[in-house]
């Protein structure tokens, strides 16, 4: 039988005040690898912005990413449940018309798009993220 820990990034495994793993979640899940269990990352953010998991790369087995729409054991991927092309243009279609930006999720990489000016905000760039590898 696999035993298997399923843990959240942020505020779960990552503190939403320091940004960070805390040592004492560290050496806790370096004691259940020990023991044999399996861990997982199950988050609602794509692969392309996990960023903050340096201190346990080592010791994760998978991933469940992008609410479960990307899924990774090791290098192998067991899942991609895409998006079809029609309802991504819709969306694009919908962003330009309403003007706002969207960001549009790929295996690899992740696009921001639309990036429009926001006159109400001083015709200041609207914020946004861009991939981090």
């Amino acid at each position: 039988m696999i035993k298997a820990l399923f843990f959240d990034i942020d505020g779960t495994l990552v503190s939403f005040h320091t940004h960070r793993i805390p040592r004492s979640t560290v050496e806790s899940l370096e004691k259940a690898k020990k023991k044999g269990l399996k861990i997982f990352i199950s988050t609602g953010r794509p692969l392309t912005y996990i960023n903050n998991l340096d201190d346990i790369k080592s010791l994760i087995d998978g991933y469940i990413t992008t609410n479960g729409a990307y899924i990774l054991v090791g290098d192998k991927v067991i899942a991609c449940h895409t998006i079809p092309k029609e309802d991504v243009c819709a969306m694009m279609k919908f962003s330009d018309e309403r003007k706002f930006p969207c960001i549009l999720v790929g295996e690899s990489a992740a696009l921001v798009y639309n990036t429009t000016r926001d006159p109400q905000k001083g015709n200041k760039p609207l914020r946004y993220c861009l991939p981090v590898h």
